[in-house]
């Protein structure tokens, strides 16, 4: 029996930037009018990141295989679906059996490991490779997205300084902002224990509404879009095409292990 493996990816994390800047003949001319991001932006923005951290699996795990097994035969990488945790392991293990056309896995605390012995003619790397493939088919989605790049973040703080406070004037009250980069964070982070026995992603715990009564309160709750509830609603991230870039960042050739450092 083959050693217990793993496939829960690494933490994703996102890569981006938006800058406006203008200077004109020695003096500061008027600033550029600031680009307001878009929920779309900000899906493409995940989108990018996640795909590269999914490329950098893809090259990880062919660099794993060709050191250890150098005449494996490898097969595209596909993404398929993102899973629930809980469901990952049984996914990845139905798929391997698929592949190798026999019931090759076992599913223990440890990982998959290859159920033994393998038929005489299968080669030695046949169920590593088919795990790998399956482990990159189907990734697990926790629920959240906890890593937040510059578009996202931009798009927050227009969302708390532009959008919420003209919603919450219509009404006859005033935001209260009083840590604005707590009140970014509450839009783009979940809270976890011990904060809260559930997860909230919501606006409504860095900022507070003044000049107004409670049922007022409630209603501005009910009517003005909280920001963090639209991040959190949005799903796990597009994970794209290869003709997106191999390396997810311009460099052609990481998914061969190859690329530049």
């Amino acid at each position: 029996m083959t050693r217990a493996r793993g496939f829960v990816p690494r933490a994703l994390s996102v890569i981006s930037a938006i800058a406006v800047v203008a200077t004109m003949g020695g003096c500061t001319a008027p600033a550029a009018q600031e680009t307001i991001p878009s929920l779309d932006a900000v899906r493409e923005e995940r989108s990018i990141a996640v795909t590269a951290d999914w490329l950098r699996m893809v090259a990880g795990s062919r660099q794993y295989i060709t050191a250890e097994w150098p005449d494996a035969a490898l097969v595209s990488p596909q993404f398929e679906r993102w899973v629930d945790p809980a469901e990952a392991p049984a996914a990845v293990a139905t798929c391997a059996d698929q592949i190798l056309e026999r019931p090759a896995s076992m599913i223990s605390d440890g990982g998959i490991s290859e159920r033994t012995p393998r038929p005489p003619t299968e080669p030695d790397w046949a169920f590593e490779v088919a795990l790998s493939d399956c482990s990159l088919r189907f990734i697990p989605w926790s629920g959240s997205y906890v890593s937040v790049g510059e578009v996202e973040h931009s798009w927050a703080r227009h969302q708390i300084t532009v959008v919420l406070p003209n919603c919450v004037r219509r009404w006859g009250a005033e935001l209260v902002v009083p840590d604005l980069n707590a009140a970014i964070d509450s839009v783009l982070y979940p809270t976890s224990a011990p904060d809260s026995a559930t997860a909230t992603q919501s606006v409504w715990r860095g900022v507070a509404l003044r000049r107004v009564d409670l049922s007022t309160e409630q209603q501005i709750r009910a009517s003005c879009t909280d920001p963090g509830q639209t991040l959190a609603q949005l799903g796990p991230p597009e994970i794209q095409s290869l003709e997106f870039g191999p390396s997810g960042d311009g460099r052609t050739g990481v998914v061969d292990g190859q690329g530049s450092p």
